[in-house]
């Protein structure tokens, strides 16, 4: 197969002959005799477009490397047709442009901070390189940004070297060869050298701008979130947008909004924690003067009432059996508390069985269990409540 996007990798049509075709039960494959349709691999997904007439869901490798086309299952597409492969160019270049975007980002981590590679997904949304470390200092994603868009404003040039495996060895690249015997080696002039069988832009200059996301921990290693291009540019807009609203809001510069952001965060944590105990105690209120002689209470809520507040008061009762109903829409959310005397009522088998007389779902751990019923019926509501009633009996 002649592999044209490696010789041209910004042509867009090409003619061809299908050389071969195989129907399965999920996909048509078909493979061609010259293809600019680059397959799945590197973390870079495979091509799509058209075959003549016909979608190209997908491109993925065979064994040998070649572009197997996948179509639909249907397609009727046959051996020996002489047809025009037309690439989907917007797809194709998004990830030409990601692709190189992050051999300049892993090139510039490595060569200035010493940060290798474990592994990258280039997806339509972002770009993701996971790092060989638990933690990055602070400023050096910054710095490693800031140089990458220097090199953009450069204009560095992607060229490429075939070469054996000893020769490229020899180079001392930032990641060994995966590959035995020839490889092809991917440079960004004066930045990064890389074996590589993808395609990538022409020149640094066509990236346009990179950007970070943010950054995470996965398995015990930083992951970093990149875009570039317009995507990069629209992202940047969209958080400038966001800064410039709160800047008003909060009357202060972009620096402060931190600051102002912990504060605020600081007030609201300490109203939740007075509004926690505010509705533990008058749920304590009101379950003390609900309890019978038996220490028995069933509590119906109006809706938006704070049920956790009735489970933060249970820690204050000694003896307890009480069912709590809150309405929420549809629904009814439901609390039983079955604390000291009551303790040894067997939830499973005395209560779960009455859950189904309103659809009620849920568990817990002693003294606590809750769920919600998708219910609101009345009738079924009180044959739930007689039921909840025969732990006073025990």
């Amino acid at each position: 197969m002649d592999k044209h996007y490696y010789t041209d990798p910004y042509c867009k049509s090409i003619s061809c002959t299908v050389t071969k075709v195989t129907h399965t039960d999920k996909a048509t494959e078909v493979l061609t005799d010259r293809t600019i349709f680059y397959p799945e691999g590197g973390g870079q997904p495979g091509d799509r477009g058209m075959l003549g007439p016909y979608s190209v869901l997908d491109t993925r490798k065979a064994p040998d490397g070649d572009s197997i086309l996948i179509l639909d299952p249907a397609c009727p597409v046959k051996q020996n047709d002489a047809l025009e492969l037309v690439l989907d160019w917007a797809h194709r270049y998004r990830f030409m442009a990601i692709h190189t975007a992050q051999h300049l980002l892993s090139g510039l981590l490595f060569t200035m901070h010493s940060i290798g590679t474990l592994s990258v997904h280039q997806g339509q949304d972002y770009l993701t390189i996971e790092t060989d470390r638990s933690e990055i200092a602070p400023g050096a994603i910054e710095s490693v940004v800031l140089a990458a868009n220097r090199k953009i404003r450069e204009n560095h040039s992607i060229v490429y070297h075939n070469m054996s495996h000893s020769d490229a060895e020899a180079l001392g690249m930032r990641r060994s060869i995966k590959v035995e015997g020839d490889v092809r080696i991917v440079e960004i002039r004066d930045t990064d050298r890389i074996a590589c069988g993808g395609i990538h832009v022409a020149s640094t200059s066509e990236l346009g701008l990179i950007y970070c996301l943010g950054h995470e921990i996965i398995r015990g290693h930083v992951r970093l979130y990149f875009n570039c291009g317009e995507e990069a540019l629209k992202q940047l807009l969209l958080e400038h947008g966001v800064i410039s609203s709160l800047n008003r809001t909060f009357s202060c510069k972009a620096e402060e909004i931190e600051g102002k952001v912990a504060t605020l965060t600081e007030a609201v944590s300490t109203l939740r924690a007075q509004n926690a105990a505010l509705s533990k105690k008058l749920a304590l209120a009101e379950i003390r003067g609900a309890v019978d002689g038996d220490c028995f209470c069933v509590i119906r809520c109006k809706e938006g009432d704070d049920l956790q507040g009735y489970a933060q008061a249970v820690e204050d009762m000694e003896d307890l059996a009480m069912l709590v109903l809150l309405p929420d829409g549809a629904r009814t959310k439901w609390l039983i508390a079955l604390k000291g005397r009551y303790e040894k009522t067997d939830f499973n088998v005395l209560i779960r069985p009455q859950l189904a007389k309103f659809n009620g779902k849920g568990g817990g751990r002693s003294p606590l269990f809750q769920g919600v019923a998708d219910c609101n019926d009345e009738a079924q509501l009180s044959a739930f409540i007689d039921g909840f009633r025969s732990v006073k009996e025990l």
